[in-house]
């Protein structure tokens, strides 16, 4: 059983239910995350939870494990020359606001002459998503600096 704390590396693919991938680590190489540190998606994690070394999985996970529920309250609607000024926005376009220790990202919905609409949801919330899970290494215990995997990747088992 992998447990909080414990080191992952994996191999997936991300799509959405039509089929449609929106990341892979197929050209990249796959990732190392820690259990528990909030890197990956609760349902994600979750899954890896479970699986053995070589296990290959497919979970799908609902909104409320994915990238959360599509909230209508983070529809903002906005005066185009009170908050932009002269500066020139188009739909599509991502906004970053500074709030205390992060940045909240609204993207612009739609532009009606002076009046802009915002959406604050993450980009996938509300959609259910697919992964293609390969666990492929586990080091248990958090390792002590950056030299618990090798240059290709493998466990070194130095701790």
């Amino acid at each position: 059983m992998i447990n909080i704390g414990d080191t992952v590396k994996v191999h997936y693919t991300g799509k959405y239910e039509d089929g449609t991938v929106f990341d892979s680590t197929a050209a990249s190489g796959p990732i190392l995350f820690t259990i528990g540190d909030e890197m990956m998606i609760e349902g994600f994690e979750n899954a890896v939870r479970q699986m053995q070394i070589g296990e290959k999985k497919t979970v799908k996970l609902a909104p409320a494990q994915a990238y959360g529920e599509y909230d209508p309250a983070l529809i903002y609607t906005i005066k185009k020359d009170e908050f932009f000024k002269d500066k020139e926005i188009k739909t599509g376009d991502s906004i970053q606001i500074p709030v205390e220790d992060s940045v909240f990202t609204l993207t612009v919905v739609s532009i009606d002459g002076n009046e802009v609409k915002l959406d604050g949801n993450p980009e996938m919330a509300g959609r259910t998503v697919i992964f293609d899970i390969e666990l492929l290494d586990i080091m248990e215990g958090s390792p002590e600096g950056d030299d618990a995997f090798d240059d290709d990747g493998e466990f070194s088992g130095e701790y």
